[in-house]
């Protein structure tokens, strides 16, 4: 038998942390959302899931044609990799826009939740016989633009992280760096 006051304290900081998350996405006062970076974010996860799309459907076609004849493996790996480096790509441009740099990693996070959310839902709706599949499927159109994508947005915001300027401490003007 679970302890009633040690589950009551469990719910209370469930609930707070909740209640802290989702505050997050509220309106402030003045009509704002108090975390622009969460928001944002998550709509840039659905541009750039159209944008993977868009390279799939625009280098599959070609790459079939091109790679007949060549081992089913390899033609996997190519046909994976070709339109997930090029998604990849292009979703670089968004460091040369001015704002926070925390975006594009931000918006590859949120990618991650809600696509994993979708392997687990294939998984309930098709079943455990056909993992095989489900898995080779998100192997080739997931996981490749995943990591792609991750990979390079993290390490984009490793390289500017490291050579930003040190930020003075307001509360002491007069030390120097």
């Amino acid at each position: 038998m679970a302890n009633p006051i040690r589950q009551k304290e469990i719910d209370e900081r469930v609930g707070k942390f909740a209640d802290k998350f989702w505050g997050a996405f509220q309106m402030t006062e003045n009509g704002r959302v108090k975390s622009t970076i969460l928001l944002y974010s998550f709509c840039l996860c659905w541009v750039l899931l159209a944008l993977y799309g868009g390279c799939f459907t625009l280098f599959t076609p070609w790459l079939e044609n091109l790679l007949q004849g060549l081992p089913v493996g390899l033609i996997t790996v190519i046909e994976a990799l070709v339109p997930a480096a090029a998604g990849t790509a292009v979703a670089q441009l968004v460091w040369l826009l001015p704002g926070d740099k925390r975006l594009l990693p931000a918006a590859y996070i949120w990618l991650a939740l809600l696509l994993l959310a979708c392997l687990i839902a294939l998984i309930i709706m098709m079943g455990l016989e056909s993992m095989g599949l489900i898995l080779q499927f998100f192997g080739m159109f997931v996981l490749a633009p995943l990591a792609l994508g991750l990979g390079a947005s993290l390490l984009a915001y490793y390289l500017y992280w490291k050579k930003r300027p040190p930020a003075g401490d307001p509360a002491r003007p007069w030390k120097r760096q």
